[in-house]
């Protein structure tokens, strides 16, 4: 089953991520400010996450770093203003796209598609060369 974990300070926004993303067949979503991010990737493994750059804490880089290194694999999709979108940072990040603000449901359901896409393709090139390797 795929685990998504929503990263968003507003409750509305939030909220409104879980409901487009369960209404999608996504049964296993769950949503924390970014108080209770750390948190949440320490109890569980997640595919995809969804993490709101405009509402970011200081320590934005350390948590994103450590979702990479305990998540290894995982994708994570930024939320952010247009403004905030630098190409750079978000490839320091390892973030995989952005959504920009505001946002519709139909680019939220296309990009969360095309992030797990893309794990599951590089989950099964990891498990290939594990074979080829021996």
């Amino acid at each position: 089953m795929i685990r998504i974990l929503i990263i968003e300070g507003q409750g509305k926004t939030r909220r409104s991520l879980l409901s487009i993303l369960k209404r999608e067949g996504y049964g296993i979503c769950e949503g924390t400010g970014w108080d209770g991010a750390l948190e949440a990737c320490e109890k569980s493994a997640y595919d995809l996450f969804v993490v709101d750059l405009d509402t970011k804490p200081s320590e934005v880089d350390e948590i994103l770093k450590k979702i990479k290194r305990i998540s290894f694999g995982a994708e994570i999709v930024a939320i952010a203003s247009r403004s905030r979108c630098d190409a750079k940072q978000m490839n320091s990040y390892g973030i995989y796209d952005c959504l920009h603000k505001p946002f519709r449901q139909k680019e939220v359901i296309d990009l969360v598609r095309k992030a797990l896409e893309k794990k599951q393709l590089a989950d099964k090139v990891r498990k290939l060369e594990k074979i080829i390797d021996g």
